[in-house]
């Protein structure tokens, strides 16, 4: 199993794709093992079919829906007048949209890829650092998969069981203090260097203007408060939350904006069946590697290695950190998020670690990992839509990361932070 592991982040090092990577790894197990290889193809099937599995495309269709039909920069507008007058003008813009446009995507790739698209052009243009625009915009993009609705946060409830619900509010508050945490580090670079940081455009405040465009913006900001009402009080599944999100999208772009045009829901489609169906290929895939993993009882293996070190549940979690954030850095957080659940979710059980708490760190654990070198798939996505070098990006970014790590230790080590808002709702 160790060998066939090797293999695995072999083939990832000389870029072979996750999903396949995974696949072969699977495939040349089974083989030397002389297992009968018709199991691949039987776990690869069993791994895509769930029914709480179907949330992922129709959340990914429902923001793409979002975004086509001029959402986004609705919310822009809005964020715009609430704390575009603040020095940091546009990096507050930033990470305010994204702390909105979170609860219409819930997928950071789509975060970075709609919100960069519009405001590093801008932000540049008004005389902000261009590496600087595009760090904000990847590391504000994190806020995607925290905020509900969160993809994340729906194969974590799909491996474990635990309600997608009370998962998605136990986002909310850790999502605020991403959010909060770089706006304050971005007034803080403003005022120490505006020329570089503050840009030379500015709003001024005008509660009328704002209050129009927040209602310009207001058929989009109701969409999460839908998705989560109607999940919480039971009305519909999460699963039937993304297909209530699509064709509430489809209202919107098409009687309320009036923007949805024919190409337009062209594109849409093809647009989210390609992010979907990668998605849900690593999905799949991955499945027929974790089946692997318990045959070899790997899960067991690794839990009697940690409890070796320590049984006190605050070292567990912080050898489980270590371990994923390891693993997060090397592969995309979808595939990590399904390998490493099954291996580390009972490990918390048994420690006392209350599920909910457990799937939020995890979470924020394999966003981590979306912003860190050397495959961080968000900075790839941040580098291509702002056409800056890599290295430049990084400069930029470790203020960031240490931010978002800050975040990461308190909600792991004051579980309050995530469960005050689930438990309420108990």
């Amino acid at each position: 199993m160790w060998m066939i592991i090797g293999i695995f982040f072999l083939m990832l090092l000389i870029g072979v794709p996750v999903a396949f990577g995974v696949g072969i790894s699977s495939m040349l197990y089974l083989a030397l093992n002389g297992k009968d290889l018709v199991i691949l193809t039987q776990r690869i099937f069993a791994g895509g079919d769930s029914f709480t599995l179907m949330a992922i495309p129709l959340f990914i269709f429902a923001g793409e829906i979002m975004n086509a039909c001029g959402v986004t920069k609705r919310i822009v507008g809005f964020a715009n007048e609430l704390v575009g007058f603040i020095p940091g003008g546009l990096a507050h813009v930033n990470i305010l949209a994204s702390m909105l446009f979170a609860g219409v995507s819930g997928s950071t790739s789509a975060d970075v890829a709609s919100i960069g698209g519009m405001l590093i052009g801008s932000m540049d243009e008004a005389g902000f650092d261009r590496d600087y625009a595009t760090a904000v915009t990847a590391a504000s993009a994190t806020i995607g998969s925290i905020i509900p609705p969160s993809i994340l946060m729906v194969l974590y409830s799909s491996i474990t069981g635990i309600s997608v619900g009370k998962l998605f509010m136990a986002g909310v508050i850790p999502g605020i203090l991403v959010g909060v945490s770089q706006m304050i580090y971005a007034f803080i670079k403003a005022k120490k260097n505006p020329a570089k940081y503050d840009g030379d455009v500015k709003v001024k405040f005008d509660f009328k203007r704002m209050v129009k465009s927040f209602i310009n913006a207001l058929p989009a900001l109701v969409m999460p408060l839908i998705i989560i009402g109607g999940i919480l009080s039971g009305v519909f599944t999460a699963t039937e939350a993304g297909a209530i999100a699509g064709a509430y999208g489809l209202i919107i772009g098409i009687f309320v904006y009036k923007e949805f045009t024919f190409e337009g829901a062209i594109k849409t489609v093809l647009s989210a069946a390609r992010t979907s169906g990668m998605t849900m290929l690593i999905v799949a895939s991955t499945t027929a590697f974790g089946y692997c993993l318990a045959i070899e009882k790997f899960p067991e293996q690794v839990s009697a290695l940690l409890t070796g070190i320590s049984t006190n549940p605050n070292i567990l979690m912080l050898l489980m950190i270590i371990a994923m954030c390891i693993i997060g850095m090397f592969m995309d957080t979808t595939s990590a998020a399904i390998i490493m659940v099954p291996i580390f979710y009972p490990i918390a059980a048994a420690a006392g670690i209350d599920g909910i708490h457990f799937g939020m760190v995890m979470v924020l654990t394999f966003i981590l990992g979306g912003i860190t070198p050397p495959v961080g798939v968000t900075l790839y996505i941040a580098t291509a839509v702002a056409k800056i070098k890599f290295t430049n990006l990084l400069k930029e970014m470790w203020p960031f990361i240490l931010l978002f790590i800050a975040v990461m230790f308190a909600v792991a080590y004051c579980p309050a932070i995530c469960l005050t808002i689930p438990n309420m709702l108990a």
